[in-house]
């Protein structure tokens, strides 16, 4: 429960330092916006505190003074110190503020609830139990890539040499194509341009969809795995 409730405080406390960075949003708003970073803040430095005050009593801690420099070296509660300062950073000097978004770091915190660190196990053996599949697929991304921007220099390079006049400038083009991002800042003009970039776009979409397939298997066969084990356990 209390790791839920820091986790929507650090949301909370980047959602406001990017907001006071707009300054539609700053100008009418910043006593507001001061005022809360400041009270998530002080909730930030008193569960700090709280902290290292029982860090003595934890399991195998020295007691006294000891136990609570022992706590306080552990690189979590540096991480959260850290997350502190930029605030108190931020009074000291307006130009500061943006530092407020360290906080992000204190998102890591979240790492220690035994169902993220399950997640992971599962995410890196999805990985490792793959990694030869998903080789391959970049291998095929790349050539993708490749082909795609080599073809596109030669039948655009000519005509719009700003944004293909050679193959590196097509690789930006070829990436957002392939991932299917598409912003649209660059296009093609010819026919054969054309053709090239929707052949591009096909083969990209097995460019996304392998890896994600081959990923799903790697979770799929971990959670059947870990199901055997329980069985296994129990019998």
């Amino acid at each position: 429960m209390i790791v839920k409730v820091i986790g929507v405080l650090i949301v909370f406390s980047i959602v406001l330092a990017i907001l006071a960075t707009e300054p539609v949003i700053r100008g009418p708003h910043l006593d507001l916006l001061a005022k809360l970073d400041l009270i998530v803040a002080i909730l930030f430095l008193a569960e700090y505190l709280s902290r290292l005050w029982i860090a003595p009593l934890r399991d195998g801690a020295r007691s006294g003074v000891r136990g609570v420099l022992d706590f306080a070296i552990t690189p979590m509660a540096i991480l959260d110190l850290v997350a502190i300062a930029p605030t108190i950073l931020g009074f000291i000097s307006p130009e500061l503020y943006l530092l407020r978004i360290i906080r992000l770091v204190r998102i890591g915190r979240i790492g220690r609830s035994k169902r993220f660190q399950k997640s992971v196990r599962h995410f890196n053996y999805a990985i490792t139990s793959k990694r030869e599949e998903l080789q391959i697929s970049a291998i095929y991304s790349a050539v993708v890539i490749s082909i795609s921007s080599a073809l596109m220099y030669l039948v655009e390079g000519s005509i719009q040499a700003e944004q293909f006049g050679s193959i590196p400038r097509c690789l930006w083009w070829s990436i957002i194509t392939v991932t299917t991002v598409g912003y649209g800042d660059v296009s093609p003009e010819t026919a054969a341009g054309k053709i090239v970039a929707a052949m591009t776009a096909l083969f990209g979409i097995a460019v996304i969809a392998i890896p994600i397939g081959i990923i799903s298997s790697g979770f799929t066969d971990s959670l059947k795995l870990e199901k055997i084990n329980i069985g296994s356990g129990n019998d």
